[in-house]
């Protein structure tokens, strides 16, 4: 099995398939051999771009899975289709499923995704590849070896170039999951979502809950939405592989011009240094090390991580702007072959881009009630749908 080929098909030919198409194209032992999308000029553009002949596109993902046979699949759709895309690859036997993040609309599709793969031995892996960063993967190593101390808190950063509410979804989504690999499994959280209106700031009500696109038109499907601002507190559990007791981690999300936007990371902070997480806009994720307790000015240095890089790709694939998403793509697919071949876990499985999504709808979910709420949650649902619903019920 370890020389035979995987035969990979990809759903979803908009904006991030020139990315997972040439990932696929790239990864040893895996060939790319159909696409699906309904919308016919993408799908046959792509076909076109990378040499897919026109006998294998297929309007209808079930249909390429009914006549091709597949071991993998990638779906790199809106995330509408994450949940009935990833169920039909499941269901039609296939052993590896690449999907985009976030996994799903809501915790009720998350948990199904989650089971029938479970049930049927597919291997689910969610795009959080920040994870495979080789600094990412050093900051760990850093943190278990002490280097900072016990670790006491984090925090989240994005860039602010979207309303806070589409960010939690859209980017933070890969923060929150970072943050796990860090502090474990989170037990409660307190968020506060606000908006602006002609008197200022005021604080989010089920009335400015919007889909994501009327929010924000120039982005992505992912659902229901809310808030122009945000402030978030997790609380973790006691992490004993990181020397954590149970840390804290906050997120403050604001919304500014693209052209004020930050550098988006993670700072651990320790009792004795802290370690900063950046990503530097350009598929690479740059470490720093303040030693010693944390104090202005301070001053980090940055930690060379050695040799370990993510793949690189055939210079001769054709590619447009944004090339840096394609080497982390390649690691997470290598990583999803070797989880196929050997039956181990996937670095991020369903499980992780599960607890992803958890943590999003807790920060909803506490601003509905108001108050703390624990986690996991125990409605599954939606907690924006179920505010809008009955506002007097979790308000």
């Amino acid at each position: 099995m370890s020389g035979s080929k995987h035969r990979a098909g990809l759903i979803g030919c908009g904006r991030m398939s020139r990315f997972h198409i040439p990932a696929l194209q790239a990864t040893p032992r895996v060939e790319l051999v159909a696409l699906a999308d309904p919308y016919g000029p993408a799908l046959n553009e792509r076909g076109e771009q990378f040499n897919v002949p026109a006998e294998h596109r297929y309007a209808d993902f079930r249909e390429m899975f009914a006549r091709e046979h597949l071991d993998l699949v990638t779906i790199c759709t809106q995330t509408p289709v994450h949940c009935p895309a990833t169920l039909a690859a499941a269901e039609a036997g296939v052993r590896g499923i690449f999907c985009e993040k976030p996994i799903a609309l809501d915790l009720v599709e998350a948990d199904r995704m989650v089971d029938v793969c479970e049930a049927r031995g597919a291997v689910l892996a969610i795009n959080h590849w920040m994870r495979l960063a080789p600094a990412a993967r050093e900051a760990a190593t850093l943190v278990r070896r002490g280097v900072i101390g016990e670790p006491l808190a984090v925090r989240i950063h994005d860039k602010g170039g979207r309303p806070a509410g589409i960010a939690l979804i859209e980017l933070c989504t890969h923060f929150f999951d970072l943050v796990r690999t860090f502090a474990g499994d989170p037990a409660w959280v307190l968020g506060h979502l606000s908006v602006f209106d002609e008197g200022g700031v005021r604080a989010a009500t089920a009335a400015d809950v919007k889909p994501s696109l009327v929010a924000w038109p120039r982005d992505r499907d992912c659902g229901l939405v809310v808030g122009d601002r945000c402030a978030v507190t997790f609380g973790f559990h006691p992490h004993p592989a990181m020397g954590s007791r149970g840390l804290v981690a906050t997120y403050h999300g604001f919304f500014q011009p693209p052209e004020k936007t930050w550098r988006s990371g993670i700072d651990i902070l320790g009792m004795d240094g802290v370690l900063a997480l950046n990503s530097a806009g350009d598929g690479r994720v740059e470490l720093y090390l303040h030693r010693g307790p944390w104090a202005t000015p301070g001053h980090f240095e940055p930690v060379v991580v050695g040799d370990a890089a993510l793949p690189q790709w055939p210079q001769s694939l054709p590619l447009g702007r944004d090339q840096y998403h394609v080497p982390g793509m390649i690691a997470m697919l290598q990583a999803l072959v070797h989880a196929v071949d050997t039956g181990e876990a996937h670095p991020s499985s369903g499980r992780d881009g599960r607890w992803a999504l958890e943590m999003i709808m807790g920060v909803f979910e506490s601003h509905a009630r108001g108050a703390l709420v624990t986690l996991p949650l125990a409605d599954r649902r939606q907690p924006l749908e179920r505010w809008v619903a009955a506002p007097a019920v979790l308000a």
